[in-house]
């Protein structure tokens, strides 16, 4: 079998996405290996793409493999998800900033749950292409349909997220502004690769299908759009200061737990010259009360 345009695109995928893979593989280590650095998932769907891209030009030697054909969909069809998840994930971050400079931020949970419906729409994409014996037939499966309108639905999600922290821009820190930069970026060519997902799927144009339609199509709604997605977030995301781990709101409750737990030296206190007096009325914060006391505490037991 020779090698064609599609294959030609396997290989553009495997000169991209091989450095791309080590570029976020390093990222990940640098920011940590948490879901609110959202470098993890860029590893991911790079794995994906090299993977799915090894599969389909696998069959220049065997193209009558369906197992090759299946796990090429498979890899195409679970792109959107962790594309998705890192565009979060660097909202989420912005998230953590704001928290840190003004302690009003947005709940974790709003993230978690996006992200939540992002997943399950990738494994209904996993299971339509899977259980079926032909790529085309898993293509236009009921749950394969499925998986695409929760990504529709984690888009939309998406937006709202943006939104909310463009609303808090001046809360974030110095130096994270740029995170909105590249979601902003990110989220117009995010949709578009949904959409030419969901016009392969839900109109069944051959022109438009992933599998057998227009190459050119595909690389100008698909490939190109992942692409920059992929340089956009991970070209930011090198000019990010390293941030200290962070977890919003818990925080808080340690902080707030822990001014109640500090004795109150009020209480302790007490006007110099009165006979008897055991505590001196010192002026400091928490170390200085404490240092002060200890002290007290030694002159008292030399006068008795």
């Amino acid at each position: 079998m020779a090698v064609d345009y599609r294959h030609g695109i396997s290989i553009l995928e495997l000169i991209v996405y091989i450095p791309t893979l080590f570029t976020a593989l390093w990222m990940a280590f640098r920011h940590g290996f948490t879901r609110s650095s959202g470098w993890i998932f860029f590893v991911i769907f790079s794995l994906a793409r090299i993977i799915g891209s090894c599969c389909y030009l696998a069959t220049i030697n065997d193209p009558t493999s369906i197992d090759l054909y299946v796990a090429w969909a498979v890899c195409t069809s679970i792109g959107i998800s962790p594309l998705t998840w890192g565009c979060i994930g660097l909202l989420s971050r912005a998230n953590d900033s704001i928290q840190r400079k003004s302690g009003h931020a947005l709940h974790p949970l709003l993230f978690k749950v996006t992200g939540l419906v992002t997943i399950v729409g990738m494994i209904l994409g996993i299971v339509g292409q899977t259980t079926s014996t032909n790529p085309t037939e898993g293509l236009y499966s009921s749950k394969t349909k499925a998986g695409l309108i929760l990504y529709i639905i984690a888009w939309v999600g998406l937006c709202i997220l943006l939104l909310l922290i463009s609303l808090r821009y001046q809360r974030i820190e110095e130096g994270e502004h740029r995170l909105l930069l590249a979601v902003s970026i990110s989220i117009p060519l995010l949709f578009v690769r949904i959409l030419y997902s969901l016009l392969s799927t839900f109109t069944r144009k051959a022109e438009f299908s992933s599998i057998s339609g227009n190459v050119s199509i595909q690389l100008c709604m698909s490939v190109l759009e992942e692409l920059v997605i992929v340089y956009v977030c991970l070209g930011i995301g090198l000019t990010l200061t390293v941030r200290p781990a962070f977890e919003p709101f818990q925080a808080n409750i340690q902080d707030a737990s822990t001014l109640e737990s500090q004795p109150d030296m009020s209480s302790m206190q007490y006007e110099s010259g009165k006979p008897g007096a055991r505590y001196k009325k010192r002026r400091g914060g928490p170390i200085t009360q404490l240092v002060g006391l200890a002290m007290d505490e030694i002159n008292y037991r030399r006068q008795k």
